[in-house]
């Protein structure tokens, strides 16, 4: 287990790693936030009245942006969280992380398309069931030559279009698998037409990831409609 999802560790502890590990290189925000609370006691100890998974960087971080932490340097964000810590404390207790990246069924495409359909998929944590709907998307596969091959769903391209960088011998298909049934289970299950559902799938996504951002919001976007008959449940 990685210290920074490991309850019994020191938060500074799980703060420094989350910065060294997960966030270097994939939010500055984030990174910067994480090294300010791990050599800060008086915000660890904040975070330390939250129970032990509760504490995770992740999940901190979220909530707070959720309830509006702008982007800034740690100064910044020590002297917003100390002055909005009930509210976040709150949503820490009564959320969990659920990031949902439709961007992973790019990867999953191949190996769906590869079995003899139709399909029947059933996901275990789907949150908002974005994954859900590999067969809705739009596909743009970059091989290392250059090469391009694109995707669409039977009826024309989508309004998300995912976008995935190959190397080696990849067996691509020549169309998306036809997906019959599909059901999503989730603790928590995200419905996309509830606005702070919306909300808190927005403040998953880290500052910086504007490519997941975009994505996770068109995905969203696209699958409003059929979530009355598609939610996860």
């Amino acid at each position: 287990m990685r210290a920074s999802t490991d309850p019994q560790a020191a938060t500074a502890d799980r703060y420094r790693e989350f910065a060294e590990v997960e966030a270097r290189g994939m939010s500055a925000c984030y990174e910067t936030w994480a090294r300010g609370v791990a050599d800060d006691p008086a915000t660890a100890a904040l975070i330390d009245r939250l129970p032990g998974p509760k504490r995770q960087p992740n999940l901190v971080f979220s909530a707070s942006r959720f309830h509006g932490a702008p982007v800034s340097d740690y100064a910044a964000f020590a002297a917003w969280l100390a002055a909005h810590w009930a509210e976040v404390e709150a949503t820490c207790l009564s959320h969990a992380t659920q990031t949902n990246e439709p961007g992973r069924c790019a990867v999953l495409l191949p190996a769906l398309a590869a079995i003899p359909g139709p399909l029947a998929l059933i996901e275990v944590g789907a949150s908002a069931g974005l994954c859900l709907h590999p067969d809705r998307y739009s596909y743009r596969y970059t091989a290392a030559d250059g090469g391009v091959r694109m995707l669409h769903p039977a009826d024309g391209p989508s309004p998300v279009l995912l976008d995935c960088a190959t190397t080696g011998p990849l067996p691509l298909p020549d169309r998306l698998p036809e997906v019959v049934w599909r059901a999503g289970v989730d603790l928590n299950p995200l419905d996309l037409n509830d606005e702070p559902d919306v909300a808190w799938l927005d403040a998953l996504i880290w500052p910086g990831a504007h490519r997941s951002a975009d994505t996770a919001a068109r995905g969203g976007g696209g699958r409003q409609g059929a979530a009355g008959r598609d939610r996860a449940r």
